[in-house]
């Protein structure tokens, strides 16, 4: 069950810098997400819009969710991640690519 918040709480958003190889000017603003799961880990999410996609990725660290979305931003601008037709399921009103 999802927390009602008072009109007097915010939330706090954590933006951090994804880049796409040694090329700064190619960065991008992604967000952060922290959890514990079930059995007391801790996890950060991340997400990052690049170009015409948006990149997702799960890590145990910032450094190592910063690095898997920094390899994943390369493989979506050189490397042509998702350019074959692959599937898109439907899935909560949402178009989800799969390949």
């Amino acid at each position: 069950m999802e927390k009602k918040k008072s009109p007097h709480e915010f939330e706090i958003t954590e933006l951090f810098l994804v880049k796409a190889g040694n090329d700064f000017k190619r960065t991008f603003i992604g967000q952060i997400n922290r959890e514990t799961t079930k059995e007391g880990k801790s996890i950060v999410r991340g997400s990052v819009e690049v170009t015409d996609g948006k990149l997702w990725s799960l890590a145990e660290s910032d450094d190592e969710l910063g690095k898997y979305l920094d390899d994943l931003c390369v493989m979506k601008l050189d490397l042509e991640l998702h350019a074959n037709n692959g599937v898109i399921i439907k899935k909560f009103n949402y178009d989800i690519f799969l390949n």
